[in-house]
C-alpha cells in the first residue's frame, strides 16, 4: 500500500551475505536505497536507486527522502545518533519495518511499526518469492530529481580529501578493498567512493577504533593478496 517507501540498509545486510536478495528486493519494491557506514557495499553505489549515505555525514537526498517517505524498510540497522539525529523525530511521516536477526534491536533506539526477526538474507529470500513487481514511479522521479539538485560536491579548485578519494576511485578503477582509520578521511572514504560489492570498506564504525586501519589493511592483503 506504501506509495513512498525507503529501504535502509545496515552492517547486517553485509554481514548476513545478502546483497543478491537485497538488490531483488529493491528493484521489486522499486525504492530507493540509503545504507549506513557499516552497510557500505551491501547494494551497489553505482546504481541509479542509490542515494548515499543517511544521518549526519549523509546526503541531502537520502535525509530528505527518508523524512518524506511513507515506509521505511530497514534491514540489519542499529538506528545510531549518527543516523537518526534525534531519534523522536526520525523518520516522523513513516511506518518503519525493521528486519533485523537479533531481537534486541526492535524498539530500542526508535520505535518501529513491525519488526522481523530473523537472518536478512533468508528473510529477503522469502519475501522477494512472495512479492510481486511495484512501481513507485512518482516517487523515484522526485528522489532523483534530488540527487540531481543535490549532489556531495567540494571546492573544484584546491586539493582537497574528497577528490583524493575520487581520484583513488577512479585510479583502482572503484576495484579496491579500503581500509580506514578513524577521523573525517573515513567520512570521505564513505561518501566519495562508490562501493558495489560488500566487504570492500573496511572500517571500525561506531567503535572509533584508532589504530585499526593498518591491522586491517594487512588481514585484508593477507585475505585477498590479488587485490589492490
Amino acid at each position: 500500500k506504501s506509495k513512498k517507501p525507503y529501504i535502509f540498509a545496515g552492517g547486517g545486510a553485509v554481514l548476513s551475505g545478502a546483497s543478491k536478495e537485497l538488490y531483488e528486493f529493491a528493484k521489486k519494491v522499486d525504492a530507493p536505497v540509503t545504507d549506513s557506514l557499516m552497510g557500505k557495499g551491501a547494494f551497489p553505489g553505482t546504481d541509479p536507486l542509490y542515494t548515499g549515505m543517511l544521518g549526519m555525514h549523509g546526503t541531502k537526498t537520502s535525509n530528505y527522502g527518508v523524512s518524506e517517505c511513507d515506509l521505511l524498510i530497514v534491514l540489519g540497522a542499529r538506528f545510531s545518533d549518527r543516523v537518526t539525529g534525534n531519534a523522536k523525530k526520525f523518520a516522523k511521516n513513516a511506518k518503519i519495518l525493521q528486519i533485523d536477526v537479533d531481537a534486541a534491536e526492535m524498539n530500542k533506539n526508535v520505535l518501529i511499526t513491525e519488526g522481523v526477526v530473523g537472518d536478512l538474507k533468508v528473510v529477503l529470500g522469502i519475501l522477494n518469492e512472495r512479492l510481486e513487481q511495484l512501481d513507485h514511479s512518482p516517487w523515484i522521479e522526485k528522489i532523483m530529481d534530488y540527487k540531481e539538485r543535490y549532489p556531495m560536491s567540494y571546492h573544484p579548485d584546491e586539493l582537497t580529501g574528497p577528490f583524493l578519494v575520487e581520484e583513488i576511485y577512479r585510479q583502482t578503477e572503484g576495484k579496491a578493498v579500503i581500509v580506514t582509520e578513524v577521523g573525517q578521511h573515513q567520512m570521505w572514504a564513505a561518501q566519495y567512493y562508490k562501493y558495489t560489492q560488500p566487504r570492500t570498506f573496511l572500517t571500525s564504525g561506531g567503535l572509533g577504533t584508532m589504530g585499526y586501519g593498518l591491522g586491517a589493511a594487512l588481514g585484508a592483503k593477507t585475505g585477498m593478496p590479488d587485490k589492490i
